[in-house]
């Protein structure tokens, strides 16, 4: 038994030079370690020499430290290159305020608003699709519009509904826009 534990220490060796298999050095190093107990605990106990069993026990011990560290390391390794793999652009994601930033442009615009409030809302969204690569589309009555083309149509004396919807990432990524009519203001 201490030679068999003597050889998976040397075998739990040559797996934490590859790396990539250090979770079976680890098995072999468990294996190892027991074997090496064992073999040590007998030994002692009839007087025989336990040379060989204390270097595959200690071989095996330290292995195992080793390769529990790697394994360790082999599995953040992975987990990273998965969320890279998902976001090859390196963000670790959209943060919550970044969306809340990007929606407060547009969110003071929606219900029923007068057609001036609708052309400012208009204004932002031109802006916002001039820069940014999360563009709002305009839709006026089902249709869709370019916003500094529907800025011409809408009256300011009228009162309009507006509809913001979002992405699955949470951006407002359209404007529905449809007029109330007979309920033109008095402001």
């Amino acid at each position: 038994m201490g030679i068999a534990a003597l050889v998976l220490g040397i075998i739990a060796f040559v797996l934490a030079i590859t790396f990539v298999l250090a979770p079976l050095g680890v098995v072999l190093a468990v294996i190892g370690l027991i074997l090496g107990i064992v073999d040590t605990v007998k030994k002692g106990k009839t007087g025989e020499k336990k040379a060989i069993s204390l270097t595959g026990l200690i071989l095996c011990a330290v292995m195992f430290i080793v390769l529990i560290v790697e394994s360790f390391f082999l599995f953040i390794g992975v987990a990273t290159y998965g969320i890279i793999a998902q976001n090859p652009s390196g963000e670790m994601g959209t943060s919550i305020s970044e969306v809340e930033r990007f929606n407060t442009k547009f969110s003071g615009y929606e219900g029923d608003k007068r057609g001036s409030d609708v052309k400012i809302l208009l204004n932002n969204i031109s802006i916002n699709n001039s820069y940014s690569e999360h563009e709002v589309d305009v839709y006026y009555n089902g249709l869709m519009e370019e916003p500094d083309e529907l800025k011409q149509k809408i009256s300011a004396a009228q009162k309009y509904t507006v509809v913001l919807y979002k992405d699955i990432d949470g951006y407002v990524n359209r404007a529905y826009i449809t007029p109330n009519y007979g309920s033109a203001t008095n402001n």
